[in-house]
């Protein structure tokens, strides 16, 4: 019985961080992003990357 309540309870902490992460990573990059090819990703983000920083605020926005 204790075996079985150490497994649950380590299954929903495992659980729990999984969600936990998952959320750090949507946050991060928008969902569309993740079935771009590297090529489409660089079309998106270079010219952005390229562009003169104007203020601290933008770089929190292009360099999460």
């Amino acid at each position: 019985m204790s075996d079985l309540h150490d497994f649950e309870a380590d299954l929903l902490g495992l659980q729990q961080f999984r969600d936990w992460l998952e959320s750090l990573v949507v946050a991060q990059q928008p969902i569309e992003e993740w079935s771009m090819s590297l090529d489409e990703l660089k079309q998106r983000w270079l010219p952005k990357l390229q562009e003169p920083v104007v203020s601290e605020a933008s770089v929190g926005r292009l360099y999460f």
